[in-house]
This record gives C-alpha cells, sequence and structure tokens, in this order.
C-alpha cells in the first residue's frame, strides 16, 4: 500500500492517510544508517538485523529496477517504524488500513521528495514480512518523484518481492479471474486508478503481477520503468512500439493472455535476486 503526499494532501493511495507526521518523532530512533532511520518495540525485531535487511533489499531492488543513475543514496533517509499492535499501527497509517500490515509514506513538495517512511504491522512470530514490498514502492518512487508511477507497475512490482506463499495467492487469483471471465481488460488495467468493487482487487494484483512479469521477460526488467515514463508522456499504445515492438494494448491484450494461460498453476519466480528476510 502507497500513499504519496504532496504538501498536505493526499493525491496517490489505497487508504486514506494523514500527512507524513514530522514526528520524527519526539524520541531518538533506535538505530540508523546511510538510508534508513529504525524504530522496532521492546521484544520485537532486531533493530541492526532489519537496518541490514533494509540496506540489503534497497540495494537488491535498486539494481534489478533502477538503472545507475538513479542509485543514490537517499536524503532524506527513510523512516522505518515497526508497530507490535494493530491500534499502534492504525494509529500511525489511518483506519482505512485495517485489513494491511505495511504501508509506505512518500511526500513530495514542488517535484522533490522531502519525506519516506514504511510502516509495518509485526505477525504473530514478530516478523514484519510486508517490508519488501513497501520498501519497493519507495525505491519505485526516486524514478516517479513529479508524478505517481501507474497502479498496475507499482503494484505488480511490489507483489514481486512479496513471499512465494502471497505469490502464489496472486497468480492463483488471476487464473480464477481468467476462467469466470471477471478479468480486467489490459486497457482497464493500465488505466485503473481506483477501485470500483471489490471482485476487482484480487483480479487486479494477480494480473498486475503477471503482466509484469510478461514484460520484463521481453527485455531487461529496469525496462519496465522506461516504458511507463513513455507511457505517462506519450501513451501506451506509442510506448508498446517504441520499448517492446508491441503493436499497441490489443496486441498485449493477445499477448499476455497467451503467456497468463501458459503459466498454467506454476508461480513465476521473483525477479528480485537480493531478498533479505
Amino acid at each position: 500500500m502507497l500513499k504519496r503526499l504532496c504538501g498536505f494532501f493526499a493525491i496517490v493511495g489505497l487508504v486514506t492517510a494523514t500527512p507524513l507526521a514530522d514526528t520524527a518523532q519526539a524520541a531518538a530512533w533506535d538505530i540508523e544508517s546511510d538510508n534508513f532511520q529504525i524504530r522496532t518495540f521492546a521484544g520485537g525485531p532486531s533493530a541492526a538485523q532489519l537496518r541490514q535487511q533494509c540496506e540489503s533489499l534497497r540495494t537488491g531492488l535498486q539494481q534489478v529496477w533502477l538503472t545507475a543513475a538513479d542509485q543514490t543514496e537517499w536524503s532524506p533517509r527513510c523512516q522505518v517504524v515497526v508497530h507490535a499492535t494493530k491500534s499502534s499501527y492504525q494509529t500511525a497509517v489511518g483506519r482505512g488500513a485495517a485489513q494491511t500490515s505495511g504501508s509506505s509514506t512518500v511526500r513530495v513538495v514542488a517535484g522533490e521528495i522531502v519525506g519516506r517512511r514504511i510502516d509495518l504491522l509485526c505477525d504473530a512470530r514478530k516478523v514484519a514480512s510486508a517490508l519488501p514490498h513497501e520498501l519497493t514502492h519507495v525505491v519505485l518512487a526516486d524514478r516517479f518523484d513529479a508524478a505517481r508511477p501507474p497502479l498496475w507497475l507499482d503494484e505488480g512490482i511490489a507483489t514481486m518481492a512479496d513471499t512465494t506463499e502471497k505469490r502464489t495467492l496472486h497468480h492463483r487469483d488471476c487464473h480464477d479471474a481468467l476462467r469466470s471471465g471477471d478479468a480486467l481488460r489490459v486497457a482497464q488495467l493500465l488505466r485503473l486508478e481506483q477501485f470500483t468493487s471489490a471482485k476487482q482487487v484480487p483480479a487486479f494484483y494477480g494480473q498486475s503481477l503477471l503482466l509484469v512479469h510478461f514484460l520484463a521477460e521481453q527485455g531487461e526488467p529496469a525496462q519496465l520503468i522506461d516504458f511507463a515514463e513513455a507511457a505517462l508522456e506519450r501513451g501506451y499504445d506509442r510506448a508498446l512500439r517504441d520499448i517492446y515492438q508491441i503493436e499497441g494494448i490489443d496486441d498485449l491484450e493477445r499477448r499476455w493472455r497467451k503467456y497468463a494461460w501458459s503459466k498454467g498453476p506454476r508461480t513465476p519466480q521473483s525477479l528480485v535476486s537480493v531478498i533479505a528476510r
């Protein structure tokens, strides 16, 4: 779940959110690194291990999705806050996040990123499993600092960083939607900004994951970001021809559906080689 804030107004998000707190919080951070400020709770995940995990994961995500020029240190650093209880987590991110376990916020002012934050809710094993997904959102924001990434791209790439179990569920949801006829047309998927029914949600995440896989396999994974930027500037039909030699959205629809059916029950492997868990 990503929220992008412009000034004090949320302009991107799947939930209603409060602005990024200046709370940089009155108390000192448990531990800091070049790119992160970490706060956990007594008996929770080790702040030192979490710092190492964040830095390793950030490096792996950047190597897959960004160019060398984009792989710079973060200023401001990304605040990572781990919550022990759902009430603490919801107080931080808003009641609209009741069904989530992770939230990432990027604050943008005049086209510049001025704040990064990830809130995580630990599970029963005191594991913050949503970190790779949420950190992916923050990494991708470096290439879209003046605008938002298309929702399918942002969530599709972030979902790729999820656990194998979660990706398997999304893959199943995609195939269920294809079999039932509830799958979104690719033209809808590419332009979807808000869900209009609960039925759209599982289909959207599953289809976005497989669309990201399909396009990433047509060239280098980082070309996906070039494609999304080109689509924002020139439209999807021209961007598909320029980047992938695909003759527009209708051609993409045919190719992607053939690809999705060919995968059958197999869950595609994550393209992110460095996932520190």
